[in-house]
């Protein structure tokens, strides 16, 4: 049987007129009543795929079917016209249709009308066939032309709107063949595309080529994946990227085309490149978001509206050992008891509208708690209710003890300034009260005799009162921030002690207290300032004097132990609360019993022995058995590793035994009353002294005097008192002259600027005019000792 474009089979009416309309209804009639199948094969005739109604048709299997050669299925004398209307595909591009009988199972057959049509690539290659098949029944009359041209106009009208539905799709559609290296799936061929594959893929003209010449650096898992499908007849779905590509993202459904075996794979496929790189964004959002959370010292958290916790940060399982989904009783079970209250009433706030805001106490893993401000903020929805909240705990334990500190500051900031103004009232009071009886006898020619010695002797003790309590408020800032000098020589404790228990005899013998000193008779050698360190003991034997009541007993301990000499200070008085021990050295504190038994003074005693003792490399601290019980202090200082020859009674100068020489002094301030003073008592106690109010009258002094020592003030009008000390040095015999700066300023800065300008001692008004002298006496000493 040769094919032809429109072959028919010849029939038992041939030969008669033909009766058109009655043929053409008949063909209608058994078209209507027809199973279509379709079948696809490859360009050589192979069966790669088959729809039910042709496995129907055929009375065979899909899987059957598959792989089968087409001419297989007729029976032998159609075979050759099958075979050459497959043939005429590869060379025309017009359908072929055949009248043949097709074998069934069992040795039966069943007229068919096979309709073949080519499927070529772009480069007019035939690459596969279409067969569609049509039951033409084993007694069906003959079929003429007209009848097959209807069928089959038919049925191309129905394979145009498969292919239609094919081409409009939005899905990417193609039919691969992948091409294997041994097992390893390495290339593939496009068979067929749609209109979408190219929108959706950027590679045009893609039948007929492998992807390796669209794709060079396409990515292998494309290739695994759609050979794991060829080899195994499973169809996957997943979501892959191409980056060759332009970077895409795919969503793929693959899945076998045609019997297994023949490599072949049906792809549909949708780009999913925006929404893939939205979803990554926001995973990669949401990560940064988690690291950031996770980062911050805050506990950070979500809930619902009813304040069920959706989300909580990494920081919540480290603080309090709780797992992150915990019930909301466990929850509430790390606040701490007496502040759960507080938490629920901050939610009852933020229903009403409010913001959530609360400071309470959570429960650490080891147990303690910590104080916390909890903060949310509320999204909402569109009609306006809360869709969930967003909030925040941070610790503010630290913050919240210092504001407790500060308050604490600032209470006993304000003791201190009431007690200030006391100590200031007391010595003022018989000083204005001399005053006034000095001025009634002035004015009264008759009155009683006044007792001047006795008055003078008044003022003079009020007086020096008032200058230590100046000095005691000017020295606690310098030695608290470590600004004081310290003058380190060779010392003993014996003469230390010594010295502090001739300082603080008189107040000791006024309170009528007992004092039993205890030192051992082997020197204990100390590199420190002899006049601090005895300050240091003296304030403590004077704590120790106004916080016993009157005939007290108090001890003063020395001794060695290892490498440090202890110092202790005991006594039977008033004794310290447990609470107050760790602040007894703190500035402006005083214990609360303190207001009845503050015989002089600030009560800054003890900071001042703490920041010396500091500054000494040693160590202080403070005992008692409570209110009631007594006290003691224990100073731990380290001993000095020199030879002990070194440190004997005699090798230290006792000043206030030194016999004092005559000096000639000048004086040079602007303040006249000061200046003219200050000149009255060192003229009487045998100094020759000459006085300048001004920068220019102390210049000619200095070479027309030739003084020993400038007593010199900073504060000069025109040019300072750092000016005239250069000037001064720069003279003849300048080098040998000791100048003392005497002035109100006594900061840091100020003191480093007097000794860069080349002052030898720099002293703060007002000065005691004993110690001056004495202060001047030892700088002589000095540097006739270095001439």
């Amino acid at each position: 049987m040769t094919p032809t474009p429109a072959p028919a089979t010849p029939s038992p009416d041939e030969g008669r007129a033909p009766e058109a309309p009655a043929h053409s209804e008949r063909w209608a009639e058994i078209a209507d009543r027809a199973d279509v199948g379709m079948l696809r094969t490859d360009a050589h005739g192979r069966i790669v795929d088959v729809s039910a109604a042709a496995a129907r048709l055929l009375g065979r299997g899909i899987d059957t079917l598959r792989g089968v050669d087409l001419p297989d299925l007729v029976d032998d004398d159609a075979r050759p016209a099958v075979a050459d209307a497959l043939h005429e595909l590869r060379l025309q591009h017009e359908p072929i249709a055949l009248d043949v009988r097709l074998a069934r199972v069992h040795g039966a057959t069943s007229r068919m009308l096979l309709r073949l049509s080519p499927v070529r690539d772009t480069a007019g290659v035939l690459r596969a066939a279409t067969v569609l098949l049509l039951d033409l029944g084993e007694h069906a009359p003959a079929v003429h032309q007209g009848d097959v041209d209807q069928a089959i106009a038919s049925l191309r009208a129905s394979e145009e709107r498969c292919r239609s539905l094919f081409a409009t799709i939005d899905q990417g559609f193609c039919v691969i063949e992948v091409l294997f290296d041994g097992d390893r799936a390495v290339d593939y061929r496009f068979l067929e595309t749609n209109a979408a594959f190219e929108r959706h893929t950027g590679l045009p003209d893609a039948v007929g080529k492998r992807m390796r010449e669209l794709a060079p650096s396409h990515e292998q898992h494309w290739f695994d994946l759609y050979g794991n499908v060829a080899r195994t007849g499973r169809p996957v779905r997943v979501t892959l990227p191409a980056r060759e590509l332009d970077d895409r993202w795919y969503e793929v459904h693959a899945f076998p085309y045609g019997a297994l075996g023949s490599n072949r794979v049906a792809v549909m496929f949708d780009d999913i490149t925006t929404r893939a790189r939205t979803e990554a964004a926001l995973r990669e959002s949401e990560e940064r978001f988690r690291c950031v959370a996770n980062a911050t010292p805050s506990i950070l958290w979500s809930a619902s509206p009813d304040g069920e916790l959706t989300w909580l940060s990494d920081r919540w399982l480290e603080y309090t050992g709780l797992p992150v989904r915990v019930d909301r009783d466990a929850r509430n079970g790390a606040i701490h008891p007496a502040d759960r209250h507080l938490a629920a009433e901050a939610w009852q706030r933020a229903h009403a509208g409010a913001d959530f805001d609360v400071e309470l106490r959570l429960r650490r893993r080891d147990g303690a708690y910590r104080w916390f401000l909890v903060r949310a903020k509320s999204t909402h929805r569109d009609d306006g209710t809360v869709a969930a909240w967003y909030g925040s705990t941070t610790d503010i334990h630290d913050h919240k003890l210092a504001e407790v500190a500060l308050r604490d500051v600032d209470r006993r900031k304000d003791e201190f300034l009431a007690t200030l103004a006391h100590e200031l009232r007391n010595p003022l009071a018989p000083l204005r009260n001399c005053l006034h009886i000095l001025r009634m006898a002035d004015e009264a020619e008759n009155s009683a005799p006044v007792d001047s010695e006795r008055l003078h002797a008044v003022m003079e003790r009020q007086v020096a009162h008032l200058v230590r309590l100046v000095d005691d408020l000017m020295e606690v800032s310098r030695i608290t921030r470590g600004m004081v000098p310290l003058h380190l020589q060779a010392v003993t404790i014996q003469e230390i002690v010594e010295r502090a228990v001739e300082t603080s005899r008189p107040l000791l013998d006024a309170a009528r207290h007992t004092l039993d000193v205890d030192v051992p008779t082997l020197s204990l050698p100390l590199r420190a300032d002899p006049v601090r360190l005895a300050q240091v003991l003296s304030n403590l034997l004077n704590n120790a004097a106004k916080y016993t009541e009157p005939g007290g007993h108090i001890v003063l301990s020395a001794a060695r132990q290892d490498a440090e000499v202890v110092l202790r200070v005991r006594d039977n008085g008033l004794g310290i609360a447990p609470d107050e021990l760790d602040r007894v050295f703190d500035l402006f504190n005083q214990a609360e019993h303190s207001i009845g038994h503050a015989a002089g003074g600030l009560g800054i005693g003890l900071t001042l022995v703490r920041s010396l003792v500091e500054l000494h490399g040693g160590t202080v601290l403070a005992r008692s058995g409570g209110l009631g019980q007594g006290s003691e202090f224990e100073v731990r200082l380290p001993l000095h590793d020199g030879d002990a020859a070194d440190f004997t009674a005699e090798a230290f100068v006792d000043g206030a035994g030194a016999t004092l020489q005559r000096f000639r002094l000048l004086v040079v301030d602007d303040n006249r009353e000061h200046t003219d003073s200050l000149a009255l008592y060192l003229r009487m106690t045998g100094h020759v002294v000459r006085t300048a109010y001004d920068a220019a009258s102390a210049l000619v002094w200095q070479g027309a005097f030739t003084p020993d020592a400038v007593l010199l003030d900073l504060g000069l009008p025109g040019v300072d008192g750092l000016e005239v000390c250069r000037r001064m040095r720069a003279a003849p015999g300048g080098d040998a002259l000791v100048i003392v700066a005497i002035t109100g300023r006594g900061q840091a800065t100020d003191r480093r600027r007097s000794e860069a300008a080349g002052f030898d001692a720099h002293l703060v008004k007002p000065v005691d005019p004993a110690a001056l002298v004495m202060l001047v006496d030892s700088l002589l000493r000095i540097k006739r000792r270095e001439d």
